[in-house]
């Protein structure tokens, strides 16, 4: 099966636009934790998600410029999987911190543990997405080199 590459203009609005949609939700729940709604774990969930926008900006951005450099034909898309790769890592870090939120709302100690082991898995997350990317970037459509 053969997968057509996406264009430039197609990337962009997809990505950020998909961006701004989650802006404008977070929005709605800023609201109504702030006002309507007072559950301890929602303000909770809504305060973690506040404060890890920054990082999830950076996860958006990076995919982005790995896709946009994807989109361009060879050699000019040889910069992507490194995007990519550095935005798998940070996706990582932002589940950890996740996980660290729902052991917290929980009381399972287990996540806490899943920190000690943080900087391995990053480095395996980082190497196994650069090599795979890379892997499908000589291995993919005819056109692509």
């Amino acid at each position: 099966m053969r997968r057509e590459k996406e264009s430039i203009a197609g990337i962009l609005v997809s990505r950020i636009g998909g961006f701004i949609i989650f802006l404008v939700l977070l929005g709605v729940l800023n609201l109504l934790a702030g006002t309507y709604i007072q559950a301890p774990v929602f303000v909770q969930i809504v305060a973690f998600l506040n404060t890890n926008l920054g990082l999830l900006l950076l996860i958006t951005a990076l995919f982005l410029v790995g896709d946009l450099f994807g989109a361009l034909l060879f050699p000019l898309n040889l910069p992507g999987p490194v995007f990519s790769a550095a935005g798998a890592v940070f996706l990582v870090m932002f589940l950890s911190r996740l996980f660290s939120l729902v052991g917290d709302i929980t009381g399972v100690e287990f996540f806490a543990l899943l920190e000690t082991f943080a900087l391995p898995v990053y480095l395996l997350v980082f190497v196994i997405a650069l090599i795979s990317g890379y892997f499908a970037l000589f291995m993919g459509p005819g056109d692509s080199h």
